[in-house]
C-alpha cells in the first residue's frame, strides 16, 4: 500500500478513506492466499481425480465398494461468520479464480463496503446456504457424472449397475437450536419445504435437457408445484388457526402430486436408462447418482439440541435425581427397560404447535418430515454437551416413542473439556448396552461429533486438535471391541474455516488430515471399519468456498483428495510413537490455556471491548440467548467461540493457539525441531502455530487496553500542540485513575511474553519464522488507525454537555457505554435525552396567546452535529477495519 506521507492532522472521513484503500489491498492478498489453497487454475481437477480413481480399480466390485458407498459429507452450518456482504464474497471468489483482477472486478471492489449486509437474519442465511449447496452439488455432480462415464469406458458390461455415491451434503442452516429460542416449529417444516422444492427445480433441470424424460418430467413438475404451494401455505400466519389448518391438511392430505421417496421415480429412471444409449445413458445415469446423493433436499437434515434439552424432555419417564450416577448399570438398565417398552404415538402437526418442550417438539418435526416431505434421507440429532450414556439413550427414548428411530442418528457431540476427558468411559458404555447395539444394526452405522470450537476456546486449539484425534481412535477400538466393527463410522469434525480449528494449512487437502489425521483414518480402515468423514463449512467464510463452480469443484477435489494422500502417509511417525514426549507437550500446553482461560486478566482484557470491536455477523447471538443478564463480571464463558477467537484477532494476539506452546517446546528445542522435520503430524500442527504467530503482536493487544490508563491521557497534552484537549484529557485521566483495565492487560501480557519468546526461538531454529520482523505493517496500520478512532471516541465522550439524568441515564452512564464502544446504545440514549424531531410550539394553531414558550427554542442540532454524529460515524470507521483486520486471518474467529 502506497499512502501519501501528511503531516496534518487527518480527519475521520481521510482515515475512512486510507481503511478502504487498506482494506481493499488485505482482500486481493486474500485472494490470492486463497487461489493457492484451493490450488486454483485450469486444470480440471474432479475429471483427473475420476479418471485415477477408475483406472486404480481392477474390477466392477473394486470400483463399488470403493467408490459406490459415501466416504466424505460436506455439512453447512451457520456460524456467525457473515462479515463480508454477498457480493464481496462472490467477488472474492471469482478474483481467487483469476491470475489477477480485472478492471471491472478492481473497480467493483472500489465501490463495496468491506461490511456485512443487513439485515442478518435466519432466512438471508437459509438461502445463502442453498447457494452455496447448489454449487456444491452441480461440482458432486460433475465428479459422479466423470466416475459413470470412465466406468463404461472401462466396464462396458455393467456400468449401467453403478451409482457414486462417494460425497454428499448436509445442512444444519434452520435447524440448529442448540442455544437459541428464535427458530419455531413452523420455521423447521418451511425450511424443509423450500429445500425439497429447489432440489425438485434442481432435477427437473437437469431431466429437461435429457432426450425422451419427458414423462419423468412431467413427474418432477407437478411434485415441484405441489411442494410451492406448500411452502406458500406454510410462510403464512401460523398462529392463526384458519392458516394453520389449511397448511397442515394440504400437506398431510394424500395427493397424487406428492412424493415422500424417490422409489417411484428411480423406477422411471431404470426405465429411461434401458431405452438410452451414448450421452444420453450417461446423464440419465448422473441424474440417478445425484438423487441417490441428495434425496429429496439440501441433503441430509442436522438437527443441534443440548444435552439438557434431551434430559428435559424424558424427565418425567425417567425420573432420574439430580445427583443420580449416570454411569451406573441400575439407571442404565432402567432406561432400556423404558426405551423397550415405550409405544410409539401417533403425532400430526396440532402436536408439533401444542408441545412445549424443545426436544419432544423436534421429534415430532421429524415425524412430519418422515411421513409429509422425505421418508428416505436420513436425519441428524446431534447432541451438544453430551456428557454421559444416559443423555444419548434419553434421545433414543424419545426417537422410539415419536417413531421415527429408524430414520435419525443420534449424534453425541464430544467438545468441552469434561465430554472429551469422558469420551473414552462414554463410548465404551454406550456402547456395551443392548438398546443401543440394536439401533445402531438397525441404522447401519454409528455417529459422533468432535468440536474444535469450544474445546479451543477452554483447553487451547493446538491440545483440542490432539484430545480429538484421541477421540477419533476411541471410537473405532470400541467398535471393534462392542462388536460395532461391522458399522460404518461417521465422524463429523465441526472445525471449519478458523486459522486455530486448522483451516490455515497449505492447501483444503491438508485442512482435511489436520481434522482427521492419517492415523486417525487407520485406526479404521485397520480394522476394515468403513469411515465417512463430515466437515464443516461454517457461514459466510464457509461457504465463499463453495461460491462459484470453479471454486467448488476444487474444494471437493481437495477433500476427496486427502483419503489418497492419508494412504500414501508413512505408517511410522515419531510423534505416535515417542508417546511419553507427546503426551507432555500436549499436558504442558493444555495446562497452560486452562490456566489462561481461568486468569480473571484474560477475561477483563478481552471482555472490554472485544465484543464491541465486532459487527452482527449472523441471527445466532454472540452470548447465549438462554443465559441471564446479571451484574457480575464479564466472563468469556458466555461469549461463544467464534466470537472469542474474533477478539483474539481483533486485538492483534492469538492466545488460544500459540500461548503456551514456546514453555513447551523450550523443554527439548532441538528436538521437536527435529520431531517437526520428520513427523507429517507434528508439523502440521507447528506450520499451524507459526502462522498465528506471524499474526500475533503482543504491543498491538497492550495498545488497545493503555486508553484505560489514566497515566496516558494525563500526559497527551504535554506537547502543547493540542490546547483544545487539555480540559477532556483532564476529565479522562480523572475517571480512569483507579480503572483497572490497563494494569490487566499488564498482567496478561507478563503471562504470555516470556513463553511467546520460547516460541519465537524453537520456530526460528524449525525455520518456521524466518526473518520474522512483526505482523505486516498494513494490518498495524489497520491497528493504529482503529486505536486513534477509539481515542477520539473518548474525547467525544469527555466534551459532551452535561446534562440532568433522564430515564434513570446519566452522562455518566453514556460514558461508560463509549468507554466499552456500545456507541449505538450510547447514540440512541443521547437521541432521546436531545431530541431535534420534538414538537415545536409552531406546530400547534391554537387561537389562545401565550408567551411561553418561545417558538426559537433550542432544539439541539449543534449537539447533534457536533457530538452524536461524529459519534456514530467514527464507531461505523471502527467497525469497517474489522473486516480489513479479518481479511489477514482468511476468516472471522
Amino acid at each position: 500500500v502506497t499512502l501519501e506521507a501528511k503531516t496534518d492532522p487527518l480527519d475521520v472521513a481521510e482515515l475512512a478513506a486510507i481503511v478502504k484503500q487498506l482494506s481493499d489491498e488485505a482482500f486481493l492478498d486474500r485472494a490470492a492466499r486463497l487461489r493457492s489453497y484451493l490450488q486454483l487454475d485450469d486444470t480440471d481437477q474432479l475429471t483427473m481425480l475420476a479418471s485415477a480413481a477408475v483406472d486404480a480399480c481392477e474390477s466392477f466390485e473394486e470400483l463399488t465398494t470403493r467408490w459406490g458407498k459415501q466416504r466424505d459429507m460436506v455439512v453447512f452450518t451457520a456460524h456467525p461468520t457473515f462479515l463480508m456482504s454477498k457480493q464481496m464474497r462472490e467477488l472474492l471468489g471469482d478474483i481467487a479464480c483469476s491470475d489477477k483482477p480485472t478492471k471491472a472486478q478492481t473497480a467493483e471492489l472500489t465501490s463495496l463496503a468491506h461490511a456485512p449486509d443487513k439485515p442478518l437474519t435466519l432466512p438471508y442465511e437459509h438461502d445463502a446456504v442453498l447457494d452455496a449447496i447448489d454449487h456444491a452439488s452441480d461440482a458432486v455432480s460433475r465428479f459422479h457424472g466423470s466416475l459413470i462415464k470412465a466406468a463404461k469406458d472401462k466396464f462396458p458390461a455393467e456400468w449401467q449397475n453403478f451409482v457414486p455415491r462417494s460425497l454428499c451434503t448436509a445442512s444444519w442452516v434452520g435447524y440448529d437450536m442448540d442455544g437459541r429460542n428464535d427458530i419455531g416449529w413452523h420455521d423447521v417444516i418451511r425450511h424443509r419445504l423450500i429445500e425439497k422444492h429447489r432440489r425438485l427445480s434442481w432435477y427437473r433441470h437437469r431431466a429437461t435437457n435429457i432426450s425422451g424424460a419427458a414423462e419423468l418430467v412431467a413427474r418432477l413438475e407437478a411434485s415441484e408445484t405441489h411442494t410451492a404451494k406448500a411452502v406458500a401455505l406454510f410462510t403464512g400466519d401460523m398462529d392463526d388457526p384458519k392458516s394453520f389448518t389449511l397448511a397442515a391438511n394440504f400437506l398431510s392430505d394424500d395427493a397424487p402430486e406428492k412424493i415422500t421417496d424417490l422409489e417411484e421415480i428411480d423406477d422411471l429412471i431404470k426405465k429411461l436408462l434401458k431405452q438410452s444409449e451414448g450421452k444420453t445413458a450417461l446423464a440419465v445415469a448422473s441424474l440417478r447418482a445425484d438423487m441417490a446423493s441428495f434425496g429429496l433436499g439440501a441433503g441430509e437434515v442436522h438437527f443441534r439440541l443440548n444435552a439438557n434439552q434431551i434430559r428435559n424432555a424424558a424427565r418425567d419417564a425417567l425420573k432420574l435425581e439430580n445427583d443420580v450416577d449416570l454411569f451406573s448399570r441400575s439407571v442404565l438398565d432402567e432406561v432400556q427397560k423404558l426405551i423397550e417398552g415405550v409405544e410409539p404415538v401417533d403425532v400430526n402437526f396440532a402436536a408439533l404447535a401444542l408441545e412445549k418442550a424443545s426436544a419432544s417438539r423436534l421429534f415430532i418435526a421429524m415425524a412430519q418430515f418422515v411421513k409429509h416431505i422425505d421418508a428416505t434421507q436420513p436425519i441428524r440429532l446431534l447432541i451438544a454437551e453430551c456428557e454421559n450414556p444416559v443423555t444419548v439413550l434419553s434421545a433414543l427414548y424419545i426417537a422410539r416413542k415419536f417413531g421415527v428411530e429408524k430414520h435419525v442418528d443420534i449424534c453425541p457431540l464430544f467438545e468441552t473439556g469434561d465430554a472429551l476427558d469422558r469420551a473414552r468411559r462414554i463410548l465404551d458404555v454406550l456402547f456395551q448396552q443392548t438398546t443401543y447395539q440394536k439401533y445402531v444394526n438397525q441404522r447401519g452405522r454409528v455417529a459422533i461429533q468432535a468440536g474444535f470450537s469450544d474445546a479451543g476456546r477452554f483447553m487451547g486449539q493446538i491440545p483440542a486438535g490432539l484430545a480429538i484425534e484421541r477421540l477419533q481412535g476411541h471410537l473405532a477400538g470400541y467398535m471393534e471391541k462392542n462388536g460395532l466393527g461391522h458399522l460404518d463410522a461417521i465422524i463429523f469434525n465441526t472445525h471449519g474455516e478458523s486459522m486455530g480449528r486448522g483451516h490455515d494449512q497449505r492447501s483444503i487437502m491438508d485442512r482435511q488430515l489436520y481434522a482427521l489425521s492419517p492415523w486417525a483414518r487407520r485406526q479404521f480402515s485397520d480394522r476394515n471399519i468403513d469411515l465417512i468423514h463430515e466437515t464443516s463449512f461454517q457461514g459466510g467464510d464457509g461457504y465463499l468456498l463453495f461460491s462459484n463452480a470453479q471454486m467448488s469443484s476444487a474444494s471437493l477435489a481437495g477433500i476427496l483428495s486427502a483419503h489418497l494422500a492419508a494412504a500414501k502417509s508413512p505408517r511410522q511417525d515419531l510423534f505416535y510413537e515417542d508417546i511419553s514426549t507427546s503426551l507432555d507437550f500436549y499436558r504442558t500446553v493444555k495446562k497452560s490455556q486452562e490456566d489462561l482461560f481461568a486468569d480473571q486478566a484474560y477475561h477483563t482484557t478481552l471482555t472490554t471491548i472485544g465484543l464491541a470491536l465486532l459487527p452482527v455477523t449472523g441471527s445466532r447471538k454472540a452470548k447465549r440467548q438462554f443465559e441471564r443478564r446479571t451484574d457480575e463480571d464479564a466472563s468469556l464463558r458466555k461469549i461463544r467461540a467464534i466470537p472469542h477467537n474474533a477478539i483474539l484477532q481483533q486485538m492483534g494476539y492469538l492466545a488460544n493457539i500459540v500461548g503456551g506452546v514456546g514453555g513447551a517446546l523450550a523443554v527439548e528445542p532441538t528436538y521437536f525441531s527435529q520431531l517437526e522435520e520428520t513427523s507429517e503430524r507434528f508439523s502440521r500442527l507447528m506450520s499451524l502455530v507459526a502462522k498465528a504467530r506471524k499474526l500475533s503482536e503482543m504491543k498491538v493487544l497492550i495498545a488497545y487496553m493503555k486508553l484505560f490508563d489514566g497515566s496516558f491521557w494525563a500526559t497527551r497534552p504535554l506537547s502543547g500542540q493540542e490546547d483544545h484537549l487539555e480540559k477532556p484529557c483532564a476529565d479522562l485521566a480523572n475517571r480512569l485513575a483507579k480503572d483497572n483495565r490497563y494494569f490487566s492487560a499488564l498482567q496478561l501480557a507478563a503471562r504470555l511474553r516470556s513463553d511467546s519468546i520460547a516460541l519465537d526461538k524453537s520456530l526460528t531454529k524449525m525455520g518456521l519464522l524466518p526473518d520474522f520482523n512483526g505482523t505486516p505493517p498494513p494490518l498495524d496500520m489497520l491497528h493504529a488507525i482503529r486505536i486513534a478512532l477509539i481515542q477520539h471516541l473518548f474525547i467525544l465522550a469527555a466534551t459532551l454537555p452535561r446534562f440532568s439524568p433522564q430515564a434513570g441515564i446519566s452522562r455518566e452512564d453514556v460514558m461508560e457505554l463509549i468507554f466499552h464502544l456500545e456507541v449505538p446504545q450510547a447514540v440512541s440514549l443521547l437521541r432521546q435525552t436531545f431530541p431535534i424531531d420534538a414538537p415545536k410550539v409552531t406546530d400547534f394553531k391554537l387561537k389562545e396567546k401565550a408567551t411561553y414558550p418561545s417558538s426559537n427554542a433550542p432544539i439541539y442540532e449543534q449537539i447533534h452535529q457536533d457530538f452524536i454524529e461524529p459519534l456514530r460515524e467514527t464507531h461505523k470507521q471502527i467497525q469497517l477495519i474489522t473486516t480489513g483486520i479479518a481479511h489477514y486471518y482468511n476468516a472471522v474467529g
